[in-house]
């Protein structure tokens, strides 16, 4: 059976926690040197990749966006008016 990218996603992310609990539990004593991580350094660092990951979606969205005054017309793009095309029957 294959995995959805959602569930294995979900799965990495269920591990990551048990692995930080574990390591808690077992190192409570060599922990200290966590405690120059605070939660506001962490959120300003997750608004910064956020941003950062933003702006770079945006110029690659922008890039492949076409820079021509073209009309995007539908349809026959001959210039012919359906007039002057032959009027076969089609059996």
């Amino acid at each position: 059976m294959q995995d959805c990218r959602n569930c294995l996603i979900i799965r990495y992310f269920l591990i990551a926690v048990l692995f930080i609990v574990l390591v808690g539990l077992v190192f409570t004593d060599k922990t200290h040197y966590l405690s120059i991580i605070k939660p506001d350094y962490l959120a300003y660092l997750i608004l910064f990749i956020g941003f950062l990951i933003f702006i770079i979606k945006l110029y690659q969205y922008l890039k492949k966006l076409p820079i021509s005054n073209k009309s995007d017309k539908i349809g026959d793009s001959t210039g012919k008016s359906p007039k002057s095309m032959s009027s076969k029957k089609i059996n």
